[in-house]
């Protein structure tokens, strides 16, 4: 994904958010709309996007501030347990307003979070879904490259379910897809520990929207785009009704309703090099299906199943590999599958092979079909002058569906768990001749090579959310001179997923196909739904996760300091929150059979638990320009773990130029639900280093290696993970206008929790040579099933199992920057406000500490690969947004930009390590290639940096109607070409999806009535 979008406040300290009492109309989404602050008011007292304000030739530059907030206002405020809008925050905290998403173009939850330049290594997006991501249909923010598990995603300061598939198999998160973007007032990004506040999964830091607190008359938006090709369409609409005015009814309701639907976008819709398996261009290889070499023979690597059906005869027991094959139905050709090469047969030396070509990019999908439709009912009453009542329900419906190429019937079905019979019998199990086999009369046995072509599997996610929530909050007076103040608040959530599978074969089902002769291999489209039925059962799994949470702070002030009141915050927490998550495709060793191909991967993950926390916070401003903030959370599970997270925040302001902060604060994650209790099945290369166990298969393809199962399997003994963090700081504000702000952030993770460091590879030979017998204690090896044509010799490794461990460590560190500027231009332009806003990270160190003291060390690399889909961690993110006013127009041109990095990956090993674990050569030579591209050149070092800039247009036609247009990746940047990643086919669809897209456009229009 592309950078990130905003900075620190412009106030030389943290301007927190505050709910509004008046409402914010859709329309605007211009700056120059007349709009209700959600943002307290900085020292300097400088407008900027997102307060009540509306610029006109006659203002100044300081706009009239809002008034004052009346004492029965429910007030949320990110990273401290003081409802307190002038709370000041010792944390680095991003601050995004409802205007600022609207400016860049920003249009889902999602989009907000996923270009911070602080989400990093890990991130999950949509387009990783489709590529057949595990928890397909989900989307989450990555702070600080820590993964989805150490991002806590709020509403309001509750907590979420999670999404009931966890990310890669294994990681809990909470999906931003359900969130609706148009009842958002303000998005806060807390990035330093927030466990002190909030408990665990907040290692890395805190996601918080906002939602707008009142709404009055109509607003409505409709939207539509597509890209420069004509495709990646677009549509998205939403309405909201609201009624009744806080100040004067002392209430409002409102309804609120979204629509989006995203078409999806494939790979043979796009220009080359990515349309095709065929690299030659690029100085690599043809990984076209069956491509023919520079010498005219078949590329061997890439000899594999097509949509055209090819047989060869085979005597048992005889050698096999030298008989050659051919096209099942002589008549049907090649034009139908692809390229037509040689008169529709190719052949190998001696005729050992004869098959036709396929493009391997024809059914990629570079991202889903996806529709999102959401509704909400939010209502607020003051209850008493003192006391106010929110209550919210909201629901969602996610639908996302994928699809994949064909599934094939041949030799071998890639190295995982195969068919146990892949031969064509002279005489079916009715006593007939098969009909799909030529030697049939002759009494000989064929071996059958194809796919399925005419069926294509497609997967549908469709996620519903339900959920609650209800908040009574207020202040009492005291005759101790300082009022109490109190919240209590309840929500409940569940996640209901439907996960539908159709086009994917049994194993059974293939094998019945092959025994009894139902399925026409000659011509598949003469195939009845009865025989398709039977083969490609629908496969439905329904999965949930719940969340149920009652909490009650209250706060007051204690005595007075020089610098002002003492402030003492406690509370107490109660939550039971569940997952169930059957598997699609569970691996029965008694009938192997009857399991799916491997089109569906065998996760599962079970758990339930309570949890009970007390927390405080203690405010000390010891002097004007010294605060102390000091804040502790204890919290017990009902599994067996505890755990106190304590956090120290300092504010130092010598004068009104400068403010220094810092913090310093212990968290912890507890083990997933899939860590303890789940199972997760994967798929990785497998190099076969043993030249006598190929010889006794004949060295055919199935002793070949190709792939190999690694199944990770939860860990009762689990210990949970612990962190620091440590961030700190200074604040320029060198003009009532400009604010600067630099930050360091340190986070180590003690105990870090990760699936076996062993390399697959090394392994699977292992077993080989000597069985489970030779192999580390904890792991063991399934094997496939037989070799049909070598039956007696020793089967291939299928799937490698091992628990999930403790590594000693996990590591990051670097530095963020933050710019903001709020000015009228001088001299002619004096007409014309300047709003500005940036953001850079940088990336210093990423280090993972496994238990042999190996370290790895990722940042500017491709790695992590494994753990987190190899998007890697490049050093640097950032970006530049300026919006220009004048009039009734707005234009903001943003610019994001993500640094390159090397092809490769210290755990995928890839680099050369010595004794101590220390990198010290990443030359050309070793530079990985991933699975998916192997047939790209292999000399690739580094992948380049990454550049976009996208351009919003904002119009006020009244002050009832507005329009805008979008255009993304204005200057049609490409992305760089990464041989090594396996997220996206050539490119990184972690930060240069906008490059694949290439110039897209949307339009739209806001009304208010």
């Amino acid at each position: 994904m592309a950078a990130a979008t905003a900075s620190q406040a412009t106030s030389h300290k943290k301007t927190h958010h505050r709910t509004p009492s008046t409402p914010a109309p859709a329309a605007s989404a211009n700056p120059l709309v007349t709009t209700q602050s959600s943002t307290a008011v900085p020292d300097s007292g400088v407008a900027y996007p997102g307060r009540k304000t509306t610029i006109t030739q006659a203002q100044s530059d300081t706009a009239q501030l809002p008034a004052a907030p009346s004492g029965n206002e429910s007030i949320v405020v990110t990273g401290t347990l003081f409802r307190d809008p002038n709370t000041h925050s010792s944390s680095p905290i991003t601050h995004l307003t409802r205007q600022d998403m609207q400016q860049r173009g920003l249009k889902t939850a999602t989009d907000v979070v996923q270009q911070l330049s602080s989400n990093g290594a890990g991130n999950l997006t949509n387009a990783w879904s489709a590529g057949g991501g595990f928890a397909a249909g989900g989307s989450a923010p990555s702070l600080r490259g820590l993964s989805t598990d150490s991002t806590l995603v709020l509403m309001d300061g509750q907590r979420n379910s999670y999404y009931p598939l966890a990310d890669d198999g294994v990681r809990n998160f909470v999906d931003t897809n359900w969130i609706p973007q148009s009842i958002i007032e303000a998005v806060d990004v807390q990035q330093d520990g927030g466990s002190a506040t909030y408990g665990a999964d907040a290692v890395a830091g805190v996601v918080n929207y906002i939602t707008r607190k009142e709404i009055k008359g109509f607003e409505g938006n409709a939207e539509g785009g597509l890209s420069q090709r004509g495709d990646s369409g677009h549509q998205r609409l939403y309405a909201t009704f609201g009624h009744g005015d806080l100040h004067r009814d002392g209430y409002n309701f409102y309804i609120n309703g979204e629509y989006q639907q995203d078409d999806p976008l494939y790979y043979r819709q796009l220009q080359s090099p990515y349309n095709n398996g065929d690299l030659t261009g690029l100085g690599g290889v043809n990984g076209n299906t069956n491509a023919l070499s520079p010498d005219g023979t078949i590329n061997s690597t890439f000899f594999s199943a097509t949509p055209a059906a090819v047989v060869r005869p085979v005597t048992p027991g005889a050698t096999r590999g030298t008989g050659p094959y051919t096209l099942l139905n002589q008549s049907a050709g090649c034009s139908s599958v692809g390229q037509l090469v040689s008169g529709n047969l190719v052949s190998a030396p001696g005729g050992a092979t004869q098959t036709c070509m396929q493009n391997s990019q024809q059914y990629a999908q570079v991202a889903p079909d996806q529709r999102r439709i959401e509704g909400t009912a939010h209502f607020t009453a003051n209850v008493t002058d003192r006391s106010q009542l929110v209550a919210m329900f909201n629901w969602s419906q996610t639908r996302t569906i994928t699809t994949d190429s064909p599934s094939a019937i041949g030799v071998y079905t890639q190295g995982r768990l195969a068919t146990s019979s892949l031969t064509l019998l002279p005489v079916t199990i009715n006593g007939q001749l098969n009909p799909n086999n030529p030697y049939a009369a002759q009494g000989e046995q064929a071996q059958i090579l194809g796919t399925f072509g005419n069926v294509i599997p497609t997967t549908t996610q469709t996620t519903q959310n339900y959920r609650g929530s209800v908040r009574y909050s207020g202040w009492e007076p005291s005759k101790w001179g300082s009022d109490w103040n109190y919240d209590v608040n309840f929500v409940g959530m569940n996640s209901l997923l439907d996960q539908t599978y159709t086009g994917v074969p049994t194993i059974n089902g293939i094998n019945n196909a092959i025994n009894n002769g139902t399925y026409n291999f000659v011509d598949p489209s003469q195939n009845s739904r009865a025989v398709l039925n039977s083969i490609f059962p629908v496969n439905t799994i329904h999965a949930r996760t719940q969340e149920y949470s009652g909490e009650a702070t209250a706060n007051k002030g204690l005595f007075k300091l020089p610098g002002g009141m003492v402030k003492l915050a406690i509370g107490g927490n109660i939550r039971w929150e569940s997952l169930n998550d059957p598997s699609a495709n569970p691996i029965n060793y008694s009938d192997l059979g009857a399991q799916y191909t491997s089109k569906i991967n065998p996760v599962s993950a079970q758990g339930q638990r309570w949890v009970e926390a007390g927390f405080y916070e203690l405010d000390i401003p010891v002097v004007k320009m010294l605060d102390i903030n000091t804040s502790g959370r204890y919290d017990n599970y009902s599994e067996g773990f505890h755990h106190f997270s304590p956090k120290v925040g300092v504010q130092f302001k010598p004068f009104r130029e400068l403010t220094l902060r810092g913090t310093f604060s212990k968290g912890f994650r507890v083990p997933s639900f899939a860590e303890t209790g789940g199972k997760t099945v994967g798929y990785t290369g497998w190099t076969v280093d043993n030249p006598a166990w190929q010889a006794s298969h004949g060295n055919n393809a199935y002793s070949q290696g190709t792939s190999i199962g690694l199944q990770n399997v939860g860990n009762p003994n689990l210990k949970p993970e612990t962190s620091t963090n440590i961030s700190a700081g200074p604040i320029f504000k060198p003009t009532s206008w400009m604010t600067l702000d630099f930050e360091y952030w340190y986070i180590k993770k003690n105990n870090y929790i990760t699936g076996n460091t062993l390399a697959a590879s090394s392994v699977a030979n292992s077993w080989l040579n000597c069985g489970n017998t030779c192999l580390p204690s904890g792991i063991t090896v399934t094997p496939n099933p037989v070799d049909p044509q070598y039956p007696d010799a020793q089967p291939s490794p299928g799937i490698i199992s091992a628990q999930y461990v403790n590594a000693r460590s996990l590591m990051t560190d670097g530095f963020d920057f933050g710019i903001e500027v709020h000015h009228r231009l001088p001299g002619i332009f004096h007409d014309v406000m300047w709003y500005s806003k940036g953001q850079g990270t940088y990336v210093r160190r990423f280090n993972q500490t496994n238990p042999d003291g190996t370290v790895y060390r990722f940042a500017g690399t491709l790695g992590p690969y494994s753990a987190v889909s190899a998007s890697g961690t490049p050093h640097w993110r950032a970006n530049w947004s300026n919006t220009l006013t004048w009039k009734n127009l707005a234009v903001t041109p943003t610019v994001y930009y993500t640094s390159g990095y090397k092809t490769v990956a210290d755990d995928s090993g890839s680099s050369a390590l010595n004794a101590n674990g220390v990198t010290y050569s990443r030359s050309c030579a070793g530079t990985l290639s991933g699975s998916t591209n192997n047939n790209a050149p292999t000399t690739q070092c580094k992948v380049k940096g990454f550049w976009d800039v996208d351009l919003t247009v904002n119009y006020k036609v009244n002050q009832r109607w507005s329009v805008y247009a979008n255009v993304y990746n204005l200057l049609g940047f490409r992305a760089p070409l990464d041989y090594a990643t396996y997220g996206g086919y050539l490119y990184n669809s972690s930060w240069t999806q906008k490059g694949i897209v290439l110039r897209s456009f949307q339009f739209g229009v806001n009304v208010a009535l």
